[in-house]
């Protein structure tokens, strides 16, 4: 009797659990695609050589300038400068929004690897949380200066300098301090994106559980639906197995 109740205790628990994976699976489906680590980083300077070529665009067409170091009078963002301490732009979404016609898409300002943001579905809408890349502004940022840097990505640290080249980031780099809302929202979704697997699988182990128990509880023939799990749990376990042996080529 005992073993009859743990199965359907079992039972529920189980389905509780896969419940609640469909429930993440359905979150995160509906955000966008972020690859593993490498591909990630690759599409980073992908977006920052784009970047880069919008910017040199815009400069060819006012007089080897970047919207920053041209007045709002001429069509630029000279006005709206706010360099930091650390001489990031803290009115980088202006800046972009005067290219919006080189840049094409707002998709090009999110880093594939940033999961604490969505890229704009417009321009118009383009807001501050729509960005990842971090800009330098200044009348020493200009296409003379080759090598000064343009954009940093604060989460792979890939630098982009003003000829267009971009600069991958080391394999050690550590990316500097986040607000503490971008690294708790950034924690959060990764915690959500590693929670499905294991809420899935544990589900599903469960209901195994709970069937087998109540299966020696009943003491009569194994019936076909434990049989189909079982089957079920030895391919889930041989795919988890592969998953780990093939993750450093994903992360």
């Amino acid at each position: 009797m005992n073993r009859l109740r743990i199965g359907r205790g079992c039972h529920v628990a189980g389905l509780v659990l896969i419940v609640l994976a469909l429930i993440l699976l359905g979150y995160m489906s509906a955000r966008p695609h972020h690859g593993g680590r490498r591909e990630n980083y690759i599409y980073c300077v992908i977006n920052l050589k784009q970047i880069g070529l919008a910017f040199r665009t815009w400069a060819l067409d006012n007089d080897g300038q970047f919207p920053f170091n041209v007045s709002t009078n001429a069509g630029g963002t000279m006005e709206f400068c706010a360099p930091g301490n650390d001489g990031f732009d803290g009115n980088a979404v202006l800046h972009f929004l005067v290219m919006s016609n080189e840049l094409s898409t707002p998709r090009l300002l999110v880093c594939p690897g940033d999961w604490s943001r969505q890229p704009a579905t417009w321009f118009p809408s383009l807001q501050a949380s729509n960005v990842t890349y971090r800009l330098h502004s200044g009348i020493d940022i200009n296409m003379s200066n080759s090598t000064a840097v343009l954009l940093l990505c604060p989460f792979d640290g890939n630098t982009l300098q003003c000829d267009g080249s971009v600069t991958q980031g080391k394999a050690d780099w550590k990316p500097p301090g986040m607000t503490l809302m971008d690294a708790v929202r950034y924690r959060y979704l990764e915690w959500m994106s590693m929670s499905f697997p294991v809420f899935m699988v544990s589900g599903l182990v469960l209901l195994w559980a709970g069937s087998r128990l109540k299966w020696k509880a009943k003491r009569g023939p194994k019936p076909l639906g434990l049989i189909l799990g079982e089957a079920w749990l030895v391919i889930l376990a041989l795919l988890i197995i592969a998953l780990m042996l093939n993750a450093p080529a994903y992360f």
